[in-house]
């Protein structure tokens, strides 16, 4: 982009992946930062949104609407979010598109979870166990995606004479990345995942005309039944993370991990439009904090059944039995830094499940 002297000002890179989405990214010059905030503000004006709105799942709601009717128009944002992204993530144009569209599909499926009782139980139990396949079809292709961008992290865990050894790892982890990205391109597009996207937007659209009967929370009112939720799932990490030790087994974090993401879906997508943003944006710091922990023990526990799987494929490459030896190394590295996560784990839940949070909890929820 020039200006009316034919200076150039700003660069705009235009992603345009099939399916119709576009997305620029604008690049403005030194000292032309005036000038791009004004081709920003015209590009809003002709119909594009900003990242951040555009990412937002958030709906407007009021606390007496009806449960269903706000819990059907937060998920039919979020299909919308899935839509979107869905052309960029089959085309490899970024892993961003691919992101996107998995956290879209968790918030669905932790929605599904939390709001159950406005839906139909009969078809609640379908639609779950098909967004848990959409789901599957694309976690080793992500999983593939970050170990690749964060190779040479991962690698510089190891000691300086061990890290030219794993080299070998790499050619391994492209070759999984194309079988991975080739399995998951012809499930998101085949018949099965096109029904669904189908099926799941019919069932939105005639949601609130559904049966009541079947329905026991669809007409209550969205911040009673919002309120309860968050209460209870709250209690139900503090009762989690009291029962973790330092000698308690990977699962107990993990699955204290994914109660979180629930507990933060629910805070982001209901609590923040309908309950004071003092209370509720400290929390999800606060729980922010508890998942990063949590989240950098799970990070090392699948890196190291990742690296244990890669050294059985090593052996009878080149350079395998000195990658092999490397590898052991690295996994040791690994373990260390997984075991000085969960002592930090302590001092992250204390805040999180401390008296006067938990009271603040149901204070404010009540």
């Amino acid at each position: 982009m020039r200006d009316e002297l034919e200076k150039l000002v700003c660069r705009i890179t235009v992603s345009a992946p099939p399916g119709g989405s576009f997305w620029l990214t604008l690049d403005p010059l030194r000292g032309y930062d005036d000038d791009a905030e004004r081709i920003r503000e015209r590009l809003l004006a002709a119909g594009f949104v900003s990242e951040k709105s555009w990412k937002s799942a958030q709906v407007p709601m009021t606390a007496g609407e009806r449960a269903d009717v706000a819990v059907g128009h937060v998920l039919l944002r979020l299909l919308q979010i899935m839509d979107a992204n869905l052309p960029g993530a089959l085309g490899a144009a970024d892993v961003e598109f691919l992101h996107d569209y998995r956290v879209a599909i968790r918030r669905t499926r932790s929605v599904l979870r939390q709001m159950r009782d406005v839906f139909d139980p009969s078809e609640l139990e379908r639609i779950r166990a098909e967004f848990k396949w959409l789901q599957d079809q694309t976690s080793v292709t992500r999983d593939l995606d970050v170990y690749q961008h964060e190779f040479e992290q991962l690698r510089a865990l190891a000691p300086v004479a061990a890290r030219a050894d794993l080299e070998p790892i790499e050619p391994l982890l492209r070759e999984r990345h194309s079988r991975a990205r080739t399995a998951m391109e012809a499930a998101l597009s085949g018949t099965r995942a096109k029904t669904l996207r189908d099926d799941w937007l019919e069932m939105l659209q005639g949601l609130v005309l559904a049966d009541h009967d079947l329905r026991e929370d669809a007409t209550q009112p969205i911040a009673a039944l919002a309120a309860r939720r968050i209460i209870q799932v709250h209690r139900r990490m503090v009762k989690m993370g009291t029962a973790i030790t330092p000698d308690s087994k990977p699962d107990g974090y993990h699955e204290l991990r994914k109660k979180g993401k629930e507990l933060r879906y629910l805070l982001e997508l209901f609590g923040a439009p309908l309950f004071d943003p003092d209370v509720v944006k400290p929390l999800i710091k606060t729980l922010k904090g508890l998942q990063d922990v949590l989240g950098r023990h799970q990070d090392r526990e699948v890196q190291i059944v990742m690296l244990r799987e890669l050294g059985h494929e090593l052996v009878s490459r080149p350079g395998g039995a000195r990658a092999l030896m490397a590898i052991g190394t690295l996994i040791e590295r690994l373990e260390d830094d997984a075991t000085d996560a969960r002592g930090r784990f302590a001092a992250s839940f204390a805040e999180f499940a401390s008296e006067s949070q938990c009271k603040l909890v149901a204070r404010a929820f009540s």
